[in-house]
C-alpha cells in the first residue's frame, strides 16, 4: 500500500474540510456587506477589471478576480477565502475588498478562461493591484498586502491545494457549449437526396426558408435537427454541428453573464440543462435573424433580449 499517497490524501481531506468548516462558521456569523448584496441581487453585468467573480462550469466552482477582458476571454488571477499560500501568492487584507474577508491571489495561476464561465459578481478590490501582471510575481506587494512564504515540500496541503487550483482552471478553461459549426449540411443533405421541397415537408418551413437552409445560409434549430435526425437516420448532435458557424456576435452576447441568468432560468423551468438552453436559444436567435431583409444589420443584444422575454415572461 502507498502509505504516502494515502497521508496525502488524508492531509488534503482534512485541509479542505477544516478550511470549508472555518467558511461556515464565519458565514453563519458574517453580515452581508452592502456593496456584496447590492451586486448579488443586482442583474449580472459585464466584467471589469478588479472584480472578483465566481467562475462556474459544471461542478467546477472557483473564485477569481478578472485582471483583463477581452471579446471572447479573461484573464483571471484565481482566489481563494482559506489563507493557504505559497510564495507566488498575493495575501490582502479584509478592508481590500467589499467582500470584507481576507482574500489570497494566487497570482503565479494567472489563466484565460472563456465568458460562459462567469456566474456572478461577488465583490470588487478597493485597493489597486501591483502595476505588473507579469506571471512572476512583482517586487512590491499592494499596499497593506504581503507575499507568502514558500512550500517546504510538495507533500504539503498547501502544494496540494494548489494543484486542486491548477485543476479548476484546467477545466474551466476548456468550457464549451457552441456546436463546432462545419457548414457541411448543404453536402450531407445532398448526400442523403434531401432537396429544399422535401426539407420544406420535413421541416414544415416556406419554400425560402428551406432553400436557405439547403443552401447553408441559415441554420437549423435543436427541435429541426431532431426531426430530421429520424428521417436521415442519424443523430441530432451531427446535424447541428453541420451546421454553420454561430456568427461571433451571437456567441459574444450568448457567453455574457446576463444571459447565463436567463439560460439558467429557462434551464429550470423547462428541465433541460444549461448548455441545451443555451444551444437552442442561439439557434432559434440566428434563424429568426436570418429571416429579416438586412441580415448585415442585426442588432443580437435586442434579438436576444425579445428571445427571453418571450420565453421567461
Amino acid at each position: 500500500m502507498d502509505h504516502s499517497r494515502r497521508e496525502g490524501a488524508d492531509r488534503m481531506k482534512h485541509a479542505q474540510g477544516s478550511a470549508y468548516e472555518r467558511l461556515r462558521v464565519a458565514a453563519a456569523q458574517w453580515k452581508v456587506p452592502a456593496a456584496v448584496r447590492e451586486v448579488a441581487t443586482a442583474p449580472p453585468s459585464d466584467p471589469e477589471p478588479n472584480q472578483v467573480w465566481r467562475a462556474v462550469w459544471e461542478h467546477t466552482v472557483q473564485l477569481v478576480l478578472i485582471t483583463g477582458v477581452d471579446d471572447t476571454t479573461v484573464q483571471v488571477i484565481p482566489v481563494s477565502l482559506e489563507r493557504y499560500a505559497d510564495a507566488h501568492t498575493l495575501l490582502l487584507p479584509a478592508e481590500a475588498s467589499t467582500l470584507e474577508q481576507p482574500l489570497a491571489l494566487w497570482w503565479g495561476l494567472r489563466h484565460s478562461l472563456p465568458w460562459c464561465v462567469l456566474d456572478r459578481q461577488v465583490s470588487e478590490l478597493t485597493v489597486p493591484l501591483p502595476t505588473s501582471l507579469h506571471p512572476e510575481r512583482p517586487q512590491q506587494a499592494t499596499s497593506g498586502g504581503q507575499w507568502g512564504t514558500a512550500v517546504p515540500s510538495p507533500g504539503t496541503a498547501v502544494a496540494e491545494y494548489r494543484g486542486l487550483v491548477t485543476d479548476h482552471l484546467a477545466r474551466l478553461s476548456a468550457a464549451r457549449w457552441e456546436p463546432e459549426g462545419t457548414g457541411a449540411l448543404p453536402q450531407l443533405l445532398q448526400q442523403q437526396g434531401i432537396d429544399a421541397r422535401q426539407l420544406a415537408k420535413h421541416l414544415q418551413l416556406s419554400p425560402p426558408q428551406a432553400l436557405s437552409v439547403r443552401r447553408g445560409q441559415t441554420p437549423i434549430t435543436p427541435e429541426q435537427a431532431q426531426r430530421l435526425a429520424e428521417v436521415l437516420g442519424t443523430s441530432a448532435d451531427d446535424l447541428l454541428t453541420a451546421n454553420p458557424a454561430l456568427p461571433p456576435a451571437v456567441l459574444l452576447e450568448m457567453n455574457r453573464p446576463l444571459r447565463r441568468w436567463q439560460v439558467r432560468t429557462l434551464a429550470t423551468r423547462q428541465g433541460d440543462t444549461e448548455n441545451q438552453v443555451r444551444r437552442r436559444a442561439a439557434f432559434e436567435i440566428c434563424t429568426l435573424a436570418a429571416r429579416q431583409e438586412d441580415r448585415n444589420d442585426v442588432y443580437w443584444a435586442a434579438r436576444a433580449d425579445r428571445y427571453f422575454e418571450l420565453h421567461l415572461g
